[in-house]
């Protein structure tokens, strides 16, 4: 049995929107590639496809997977990506009909019975963490035991006219001794150019390091697919999987994609212990929340090679992030950052405008508050409700959600048509409440003069700043 995991057919354009001349290109696929290590491991043949890296058409990737004649071919799929991928999954059963189609992601974990009733192609979607699910459906196919599929937790399928889902079991949660190394040979590590706004050198490489989130925020359904409970790899073995990247890839940086790395304050000490110890040396970035951060935290991050922190602040108006169940105050999250700048911290922070129930006031005392903390890097978004999220329910009561929205307009980069809009400030304004917060921002004296220091003083790769202009004029080009 061959097994093909493999990205989508889908443009830059429609990934990254506007940004997309500045926005390097897809993110190493973490989660893709734990589930490739795990059936690896257990004796399957597996091949891995990047068909945009590779520059290919769709002539190029039939004329692939034609000659190569995968059994399985697995593809994740976003809320943003799901048309193009079930056009995917429909070119290969044109093709190749015997071919079994899996599919899994946010996306099909959150609305099972309508991404099979969107497409005949799908075969199967795996539903939440993949790795169990996943082999034990490869292991019914391998034994030409399909009816067997039938009972496995976490798989949704189509049976005699009918859609069956079997909701992920609490088994299906890998352990912290479980969670795999991606198969890094399997990948186009060389071709991989990580989100820059994480980036200080190039090549930086992404890793996660757990699994899991307990909080409640209304716009994310994170913890919908990964669950609550937070699980860390074992420190040492991370630290060794970064130094692997470093010998046998080059790495430069280390860009931490967990959505709270600084959660378990014990685990973090004994990561950045382990990471002096064994002196990885590379700089990295990381996500975190000014309530599971303080200062001792941070002087020792910093001396264990973290330059970067990315912060969702997402409101300088606490009606806003009460709304938003973010769990945190507007006077905490300006003493954060400006501790974080104030300990050398290439700091990040992130932004929401125009949240249900807010005015044009509102949103514009977001941008002044951005501007006066003036974080050398900060990104502002329209709300997108997600499917399923909180949030889109808020949206429904209190605005307007288009009717007529496809899902490539759930894009959290390209607000030339939003799902939502705010009532109370209407389409056009949150257009140019939005565009104002990014030429205002950036042409602010104290951001300008911070990121002139960080070129003045090679502390970051030029091409990172090249990037950044190409992907802010994207911004303002119709």
């Amino acid at each position: 049995m061959k097994i093909l995991f493999q990205e989508p057919l889908v443009s830059r354009d429609i990934t990254y929107g506007k940004f997309s001349a500045g926005a390097g290109n897809n993110t190493f696929p973490y989660g893709l590639a734990c589930v490739a290590r795990y059936v690896m491991d257990r004796g399957f043949d597996v091949a891995y496809l990047e068909p945009n890296l590779e520059g290919m058409d769709r002539e190029a990737y039939a004329r692939y997977i034609t000659e190569n004649d995968f059994s399985v071919i697995g593809i994740g799929s976003t809320t943003v990506q799901i048309k193009r991928t079930l056009e995917t999954f429909a070119l290969i059963k044109k093709i190749m009909p015997a071919t079994v189609t899996v599919l899994g992601g946010v996306h099909p974990t959150l609305m099972p019975a309508e991404t099979l009733a969107a497409s005949a192609a799908v075969d199967y979607l795996v539903l939440g963490e993949g790795e169990k699910t996943f082999h034990a459906l490869v292991s019914c196919l391998k034994a030409g035991d399909p009816a067997g599929a039938a009972s496995i937790p976490g798989l949704a399928f189509r049976r005699d006219g009918r859609t069956v889902i079997n909701p992920p079991s609490p088994e299906n949660a890998l352990e912290a001794a479980e969670l795999p190394t991606p198969p890094y040979s399997l990948f186009p590590m060389s071709r991989y150019v990580a989100q820059i706004t994480y980036t200080k050198r190039f090549p930086s490489y992404s890793v996660v390091a757990s699994r899991g989130c307990p909080f409640k925020c209304s716009f994310c359904n994170g913890s919908a697919v990964l669950g609550k409970r937070v699980r860390y790899k074992e420190p040492s073995a991370l630290v060794d999987e970064i130094i692997s990247l470093k010998n046998d890839y080059g790495a430069r940086g280390i860009i931490f994609l967990d959505s709270t790395f600084t959660l378990n304050r014990r685990w973090v000490e004994e990561f950045c212990r382990k990471y002096i110890e064994k002196k990885a040396g590379l700089p990295w970035a990381c996500n975190s929340r000014v309530d599971t951060i303080d200062e001792s935290m941070l002087r020792l991050m910093k001396s264990a090679g973290c330059w970067e922190l990315l912060y969702g602040i997402e409101s300088a108006n606490q009606k806003s992030l009460d709304m938003i169940n973010k769990g945190t105050t507007v006077e905490q999250n300006e003493r954060m950052l400006r501790l974080t700048m104030s300990l050398g911290f290439y700091t990040y922070a992130s932004y929401i405008l125009c949240l249900p129930g807010e005015t044009e006031a509102d949103a514009l005392n977001t941008v002044r508050f951005a501007r006066e903390i003036g974080t050398p890097i900060a990104m502002f978004y329209l709300p997108v409700p997600y499917p399923k999220t909180k949030l889109y329910e808020v949206c429904r009561e209190k605005g307007i959600l288009r009717t007529d929205a496809d899902w490539e307009d759930f894009n959290a980069w390209d607000f030339s048509n939003p799902v939502y809009v705010n009532p109370l400030i209407g389409k056009e304004r949150m257009q140019r409440i939005l565009n104002r917060a990014y030429s205002s921002y950036y042409t602010t004296p104290k951001v300008l003069w911070r990121n002139f220091k960080e070129v003045a003083l090679l502390r970051q790769d030029l091409k990172k700043f090249i990037y950044a202009a190409k992907g802010l004029g994207g911004l303002f080009l119709d």
